[in-house]
């Protein structure tokens, strides 16, 4: 990487991490997204390679599909009797209160075998009854959490709680009592009770997304044993980079988790991740750069933190004109970060491309000395001719 490239991009650095701070501690980013560009601008790279986003592959993830209209709610698709169990509570305990009345009679009377008959009665009405109850406020619990879930195939507990302001503990039970009723007879929990499957087709992406966070974790865990194995013999400063950098992804792929993969900003989380990985995976190869690296990563890395951390507390806000246009003007930022970080990795790339255009430029003038190349060749005849 040339000397004043490395000034120009550490200088850039400074100053886009300025202009977030300002941002940020002003909570005004209308003119975050320009003042980058500026910076940006300001440094000429030539550009030689591009990447596509890492978006492909995206293992299911819980979300709420709004856009989708159908006329049917997946969580009510059984038919159940609104007033399920009104029935039972009605004659239940009218039968209860008769059946006492005649035993207070009988015991009054002092006829001891019909006042153990009528209170073997009120205690069967008066179960009738309660278990009626129970059926009664069980179809109540059913078509309040339908109406709150809506069109969706599958929810989060948590966030069902959260709406329905009850403890994840309550409503957990409630799924299951819903479910061991039959109210909700393709409904199935995911290994951790933290999530429901209304339908069968939500049920078998779940599963397809265990059998792929399964197979990702065990390439994770390959490719941090071979980066480990990598990194054992490289100098102190590349080291730390490495480090400072895995930290860093694992940040951006733990906001990219909050965002549903619906936003443009998730993609754009994916492609920087991976521009991120190509950065390191050249810093392991060639650690000499490592030291001018680390400079330029000192800056980007809290300023990209920054704008992240801040969009997703905006995420969390209702959807008023001054929060849908911040979070633009984030992601906007993010686009110029990632022509950033995509300079960089070209700069990286720069002196291997020039040693080994150097390197093919000898290649072929020894080819063409010993007479292998067509050129060569014309050269050692007209030297025989002569």
């Amino acid at each position: 990487m040339a000397k004043n490239i490395q000034d120009e991009l550490v200088d850039m650095g400074k100053d886009i991490l300025k202009s977030v701070s300002q941002a940020i501690d002003a909570n005004d980013y209308s003119k975050l997204a320009s003042d980058i560009t500026r910076s940006v601008k300001s440094v000429s790279i030539p550009k030689h390679t591009t990447y596509s986003s890492g978006g492909a592959g995206r293992v299911y993830r819980q979300q709420y599909n709004t856009a989708r209209v159908q006329r049917m709610i997946p969580f009510l698709q059984k038919r159940v009797n609104k007033y399920e169990g009104f029935g039972s509570v009605f004659f239940g305990t009218a039968f209860a209160f008769f059946a006492a009345i005649l035993g207070v009679i009988f015991v009054s009377s002092a006829v001891i075998p019909g006042a153990a008959i009528c209170g073997g009665l009120f205690a069967l009405f008066a179960l009738w009854g309660i278990t009626g109850a129970r059926k009664l406020e069980l179809s109540k619990k059913y078509y309040n959490y339908g109406r709150v879930l809506g069109t969706v195939e599958y929810f989060d507990i948590s966030d069902l709680a959260q709406r329905c302001l009850k403890s994840d503990k309550e409503v957990l039970k409630d799924i299951k009592d819903l479910m061991k009723a039959g109210y909700l007879p393709r409904a199935r929990l995911d290994a951790a009770e933290k999530t429901c499957m209304i339908t069968d087709n939500a049920y078998q992406m779940y599963l397809g997304a265990e059998k792929d966070r399964v197979e990702r974790e065990r390439k994770e865990l390959e490719d941090a044993n071979k980066k480990a194995r990598q990194e054992a013999g490289l100098p102190g400063t590349a080291k730390d980079i490495l480090s400072d950098g895995t930290e860093y992804v694992k940040f951006v792929r733990t906001i990219n988790d909050k965002i549903p993969d619906t936003e443009e900003m998730s993609n754009k989380l994916y492609r920087l991740e991976e521009i991120m990985n190509k950065i390191f995976a050249q810093v392991r190869k060639n650690p000499e750069s490592a030291e001018e690296l680390h400079k330029l990563m000192d800056y980007y890395l809290p300023t990209t933190k920054k704008l992240l951390s801040a969009y997703i507390e905006l995420d969390k806000q209702p959807d008023l004109d001054n929060v849908t246009k911040t979070k633009a003007e984030i992601s906007d930022a993010m686009d110029i970060i990632n022509e950033a970080f995509e300079n960089l990795l070209d700069s990286l790339f720069q002196d291997m491309a020039w040693d080994i255009s150097s390197d093919i430029s000898v290649m072929k003038t020894m080819m063409a000395q010993d007479g292998l190349t067509a050129e060569g060749q014309g050269v050692a005849m007209q030297m025989r001719n002569e």
